[in-house]
């Protein structure tokens, strides 16, 4: 059985998406643990099946920043990323009031905000148009199958990259790479 620094190097310098599925079948475990010590109290203001959909990709980010010089185990290192996970999520809860779309735009002439609303909806316009013109296929794909939903949660990778028929790197490489691009375009264009 190969040790998880050798799997994470591999995911690392290769990109290898079945060591990365290894690791995630090995660390699952921990992941859940941490998750359910935040969520399983009745006070908490965490869904828990948000937190657990994000499980393969915190996995995948923690791996990509493990630095074995530090010298604490993967599962060490996993396990403190999801306590920052969870305990960032209740701080977003508790600290950002959520809204629909139909007050956002109801609010928009009412506002003394308006400026920043419209702000939000011209950054949203062009992120749009900028999907409209992207030449891989995959990224609209991908893009429709994790944020176009009924409710307000994501899609999990996993999700996505079995409709993709893609490895869970793969479709996450995609969505970064056009993210990157979304990012520097506005960077350039839209200085506030």
């Amino acid at each position: 059985m190969e040790s998880d620094l050798s799997l994470i190097n591999k995911i690392k310098n290769d990109n290898d998406g079945g060591c990365l599925e290894e690791l995630i079948n090995r660390h699952s475990g921990i992941y859940v643990y941490i998750v359910d010590k935040y969520t399983k109290n009745k006070n908490s203001c965490l869904n828990r099946d948000f937190i657990l959909d994000d499980k393969d990709y915190v996995i995948y980010q923690s791996a990509l920043s493990y630095k074995p010089e530090k010298n604490s185990k993967f599962s060490t290192f996993l396990a403190n990323q999801t306590k920052w996970k969870c305990l960032n999520a209740i701080n977003n809860v508790r600290n950002k009031p959520t809204t629909s779309i139909d007050r956002v735009y109801g609010k928009i002439s009412d506002e003394d905000n308006s400026h920043e609303i419209l702000c939000k909806m011209e950054a949203f316009d062009c992120f749009n148009k900028m999907l409209e013109e992207e030449n891989d296929p995959r990224v609209k794909k991908i893009i429709d199958i994790r944020y176009n939903t009924t409710n307000t949660k994501l899609v999990p990778w996993r999700i996505v990259s079995k409709e993709m028929d893609l490895s869970i790197q793969g479709c996450i490489n995609i969505h970064n790479r056009f993210i990157k691009k979304v990012k520097q375009q506005f960077d350039n264009n839209y200085v506030q």
